[in-house]
Order: C-alpha cells, then sequence, then structure tokens
C-alpha cells in the first residue's frame, strides 16, 4: 500500500463515519425522501456529497490527533503506568538508563530505542518480517484509536441532533436503529483497540526477550 493511500484511509474512514452520521441524523431522521428531489437538487446534492467526501479526511486528521493527544500520549506519559513491570518480563538484559524510574517519558523513550536497537541488529530477512509485524499491529491500532474517538463524537452529536430535532421526527425506529449502530461501532472500537494494544505490548515484550 503506499504511504498517501495509507494514510488517506486512516484518517478519511474516521471522518466519513461521522459525516455519515450527519446525513443520517437530517435524511433519515427527518424522513427525506431522496427519490423525490429534482435533477438540479439532485445535482447540487452530488456536489455537496463530493465536497464532504473530501472534507472527510481533514476531519479524520482532527479525530487522528484528538486521539492520538488524549489516548496515546496520555497513556505513554501516565505517571502510573509501571515501564519498570515491562522492564522485568523482559529480563534483566533489558539496559535501563541512568535515571530508570524518575521519568515516565524518559523510560518509554528508552523502551523505544531498545525496540529498534533489537531490531537493527537482526538479519535482513528477520528484520522485515518484525518490522512489518510491529508496523501493522500499530497502523491497526491508530486507526481503531481514531475510528473510536470518531465514533463517540458521532454518538454524541447525534443525541444533540435527536434532542433538538425530536420534534420533526416522523419515527422513532430510525433514532433506535442510528444510536444502537453506533453504539456498537463504538464498543467494537474499544474493545479492539483494547486487544491489538495488548498484542503489540506482548509481541515487543516477547521479540525483546528473545534477542536481548
Amino acid at each position: 500500500m503506499k504511504f498517501e493511500t495509507k494514510y488517506l484511509i486512516r484518517w478519511g474512514i474516521p471522518g466519513w463515519v461521522f459525516i455519515f452520521w450527519l446525513f443520517y441524523a437530517f435524511i433519515f431522521l427527518k424522513d427525506i425522501n431522496i427519490l423525490d428531489v429534482k435533477s438540479l437538487e439532485l445535482s447540487k446534492g452530488l456536489a455537496l456529497l463530493i465536497s464532504l467526501a473530501a472534507l472527510g479526511v481533514p476531519v479524520g486528521y482532527i479525530f487522528h490527533q484528538i486521539y492520538f493527544g488524549i489516548i496515546w500520549v496520555a497513556n505513554v506519559t501516565n505517571k502510573s503506568r509501571n515501564y519498570d513491570e515491562i522492564a522485568n518480563k523482559i529480563g534483566s538484559n533489558f539496559p535501563k538508563h541512568a535515571e530508570w524510574g524518575n521519568d515516565t517519558n524518559e523510560d518509554y523513550y528508552q523502551f523505544e530505542y531498545v525496540w529498534h536497537m533489537v531490531l537493527l541488529n537482526q538479519n535482513e530477512e528477520t528484520r522485515k518480517y518484525l518490522e512489518g509485524r510491529y508496523s501493522h499491529l500499530l497502523s491497526t491500532i491508530h486507526s481503531l484509536g481514531s475510528l473510536f474517538i470518531s465514533s463517540a463524537f458521532s454518538f454524541l452529536t447525534s443525541i444533540v441532533l435527536i434532542w433538538n430535532l425530536q420534534n420533526d421526527l416522523t419515527s422513532w425506529i430510525y433514532v433506535i436503529i442510528g444510536l444502537t449502530t453506533q453504539f456498537i461501532v463504538f464498543t467494537s472500537a474499544m474493545f479492539n483497540y483494547i486487544y491489538f494494544s495488548n498484542n503489540l505490548n506482548a509481541f515487543q515484550i516477547k521479540i525483546m526477550k528473545t534477542y536481548l
């Protein structure tokens, strides 16, 4: 997959999901029959849809930054996170820096440094496999994190819109279907994020334990 395509998908999907639920609120909840729309209005609608599809990428990028700041960075710098426990799982061969345990950020940077040094010390075939596996897990984690944040914003935005459009609603079945689907996507992204995060941590620990 090309670099541009990879990030287009990673940032586009969260943005497109959010925009889809905005459309859902205005079209389905207000019972707008798109088949009755005149051709001129349909052309304008298609132009708007294309514009929103393009807008989905920067919107998704913003969701990615929110996710990265709140979940990833905050988790890494969390003072309660015990990198000493992680190092102990790897074993006595894990090289700790001089001020290990005093700064969570520095402990994390050391962990990442050791991980990359382990990769560099492998032969080309082994390194290529490890890098590919690591990249796949990390990319999946970031994609799920962005989707998690997007789904959370979509869910909250839908509740606000439903509250404001409740007098115009023709059927509450669309409300139930929409909120249920969003909740399923939200919880699925959350559980999958936790699973792949634990998978990545276990993968790094076991590989460093093997090759250090």
